[in-house]
């Protein structure tokens, strides 16, 4: 198994570092562009899909068509499509609270009103969001941001009472779209609380294609559509949905999540209405006069208020005195070496890696995962840390609160100190890192135990001194070469 591989994470951070930031800068520009035009063209497509097929069938399929993208992402980088253990409940709320209701109604929503003003009516998630974290993750709401959000939805109801005029119909659809954005935004906050520590790919993986599933059965039973629905146009909009705005636009926007504040990219919520609303007006042939480009600015406006301010509600950091992850002896307490198990189960088959300090876990990124044709091993026999968790790493030697200890998982192979886990934690008889390490042995359903390994002088290596759990000694499964 592989230890830390300083070298070869030093080698990786020489070749990731940009040797043209302008380049760089300019792709992560192009990107953030992209991400904004296709969530902008995502609501003329749902109309035009929806004029010939009916909503339910289309929400589905969108997702039928997606799924096999997403599955094919997850075998390719190695991502597990289960959930960890005692995540079930978490994924039945994603089914229903992420991808079906919300997606269903977003539909139905576009058969009464505009795709431009249901972008608007959606994108108000960013701010319900701000709503949500107060009771749920205890978040602080500042003046600021209680009377932006008091501006954007006075402006949104004069916006739908202006545009689209006071009738049954026009009612359904705005609550419909309304509806789903509430549901969205509680997603999103429960997907940062529960869902922080699984891989992306994970946490959407399953549940879209059971959600595409399950809407595409419901329509056909209930709507029953007919080879009339089916048309060129439908087909056309649903692939594009399902590919370009789920599959493309997804992995665009969690490659931006990685090399941006997450304060700006979250202002495409903001920049996305634009788009859609001037896609209704050219292709869908919506009204939109200077009344309603007045309101439509005051939201948007409103909305980036609430985003940037979300600068001054983030909760401060956990400090050592109040949770400690690192006892008195210098072991990670029960509640540290349980979030390190959430995280090797996450990460399974692949090896998970990390570093625990008094303050908290700090769950890295196995970098061969992203560059495997850097390193000599994959990602379920070795490790390597990234460029930023390498450099926080060595930055927290310099400041009050260092890395006390380094975790990595063995997928299906015990927890022991291999070799090659000592070639690279020990140069010349000396560890790399002033840092204990903690080995953890996992299998896919559970975690059975690890052991933390301090350096020993006299004998020149690491050495266990404490168990926890019941982990195996040295295992070699028939698939993986051990040494």
């Amino acid at each position: 198994m592989s230890a830390p591989e300083i070298e070869a994470s030093r080698s990786a951070a020489a070749a990731s570092t940009p040797g043209r930031p302008r380049q760089l800068k300019a792709l992560v520009a192009v990107s953030f562009a992209a991400v904004v035009l296709i969530w902008g063209s995502t609501w003329i497509a749902i109309k035009l899909a929806i004029t010939d097929m009916p909503p339910l069938t289309a929400s589905g399929l969108r997702f039928v068509v997606a799924g096999p993208a997403f599955i094919a992402a997850c075998l390719a980088l190695r991502k597990p499509l289960r959930y960890p253990r005692g995540m079930g409940w978490f994924f039945v709320f994603m089914v229903g609270c992420y991808f079906t209701v919300p997606f269903f109604l977003f539909n139905y929503g576009e058969l009464y009103v505009s795709s431009g003003l249901a972008s608007i009516c959606v994108s108000s998630v960013s701010i319900l969001m701000i709503v949500f974290s107060v009771p749920i993750l205890r978040t602080r709401i500042t003046t600021t941001q209680a009377a932006a959000v008091l501006v954007a939805f006075a402006a949104l109801g004069t916006l739908i009472v202006h545009s689209q005029g006071v009738a049954v119909t026009n009612v359904i659809g705005v609550a419909a779209l309304l509806g789903a954005a509430v549901i969205h935004a509680l997603a999103y906050i429960m997907i940062k609380k529960h869902g922080g520590k699984m891989p992306a790919l994970t946490l959407n993986t399953l549940p879209m294609a059971v959600g595409g599933v399950l809407l595409t059965g419901l329509g056909l039973l209930v709507e029953r559509p007919g080879a009339e629905a089916f048309t060129a146009r439908s087909i056309g909009a649903t692939i594009y949905l399902g590919i370009v705005a789920s599959a493309i636009g997804f992995a665009v926007y969690f490659w931006l999540l990685q090399r941006m504040d997450t304060v700006l990219v979250s202002f495409a919520f903001v920049l996305f209405p634009i788009i859609a609303q001037f896609l209704a007006v050219v292709i869908e042939g919506a009204s939109f006069g200077w009344v309603d480009l007045l309101l439509t600015l005051v939201i948007l406006g409103a909305f980036g208020v609430t985003q940037w301010n979300q600068r001054k509600v983030l909760p401060p950091p956990a400090t050592p005195a109040v949770a400690p992850a690192i006892d008195d002896d210098g072991r990670p307490t029960e509640a540290a070496l349980a979030e390190v198990y959430r995280h090797v189960l996450a990460r399974y088959p692949s090896e998970a890696c990390g570093f625990v300090r008094a303050s908290g876990v700090t769950d890295c990124v196995n970098a061969i995962e992203d560059r495997p044709e850097v390193y000599d091993r994959e990602s379920r026999t070795g490790y390597a840390f990234g460029v930023a968790d390498l450099r926080e790493l060595e930055d927290s030697f310099d400041g009050d609160d260092p890395v006390r200890v380094i975790y990595h998982s063995h997928p299906d192979a015990g927890a022991y100190f291999s070799d090659e886990d000592h070639r690279f934690a020990v140069y010349e008889g000396t560890p790399v890192y002033p840092v204990r390490h903690l080995v953890v042995d996992t299998s896919r359903d559970e975690v059975l135990g690890s052991r933390l390994f301090d350096f020993d002088a006299a004998l020149g290596r690491y050495t266990a001194i404490a168990t926890f759990g019941a982990p195996r000694e040295k295992t070699v499964p028939p698939h993986v070469t051990q040494e």
